[in-house]
């Protein structure tokens, strides 16, 4: 299936990862200036904290390199060299990760991969206070059925991602904190399928997408 994708969709997408990487690199920058205050009682503290902070954005622009440019599109069926990726993370945002993966990736559609990472990151959105993301992908009557269940204290889909979720949602209408679901939903439907979220049970969210064998 053909989907189209606005270039604001595309501003949006920078713009969200932009806002990711502000946090942890504005630390790095602390760190530094901690250091070169030449405290001796501060020097460890300023390590501790460049270092931390440097890991966690490496690991968010990892994880986006994938989900969101080309390079996603090579990973394919085959998962397995995703897991430590989405680990690292969502260690990041003090959430843990269940991984059940039960497929061919031989049989598996080539945009698998891109499409878990950006529901891994939808999914991440719901735990305002960590909780674990499990993810699951195996074989159905129908298709191929994935789902990423975040689980956690307060977790709920925000509410301004709601509308984002609806295929009629102009594009004008959509901002940086939710145009990861909208943008997950036209990879799911690239994919010949759809996406679905289920926020029927109390502080856990639940992202599927069945892809046609």
């Amino acid at each position: 299936m053909d989907v189209q994708i606005d270039l604001r969709v595309a501003e949006l997408l920078a713009s969200r990862l932009c806002h990711d990487l502000v946090g942890p690199i504005g630390a790095v920058n602390n760190g530094m200036e901690l250091i070169e205050d030449e405290d001796p009682s501060m020097i460890d503290e300023a390590l501790k904290l460049t270092a931390t902070s440097a890991q966690q954005a490496a690991n968010t622009l990892q994880f986006f390199r994938l989900a969101y440019g080309m390079a996603g599109g090579r990973v394919g069926g085959d998962l397995s060299e995703l897991r430590d990726l989405v680990t690292r993370y969502l260690g990041s945002g003090k959430a843990s990760l269940g991984w059940s993966v039960q497929t061919d990736p031989a049989g598996a559609p080539e945009s698998l991969g891109k499409l878990v990472l950006n529901m891994v990151a939808l999914a991440a959105e719901t735990l305002p206070k960590g909780g674990e993301v499990s993810v699951a992908v195996s074989p159905g009557a129908t298709g191929l059925e994935v789902s990423v269940t975040a689980a956690g204290p307060g977790a709920k889909l925000r509410e301004e991602t709601a509308p984002a979720l609806n295929p009629d949602v102009p594009v004008g209408d959509l901002t940086p904190r939710n145009v990861q679901g909208y943008f997950t939903r036209i990879l799911a439907r690239r994919a010949g399928s759809d996406l679905t979220v289920d926020t029927a049970q109390s502080e856990r969210v639940v992202v599927s997408a069945i892809l046609p064998a």
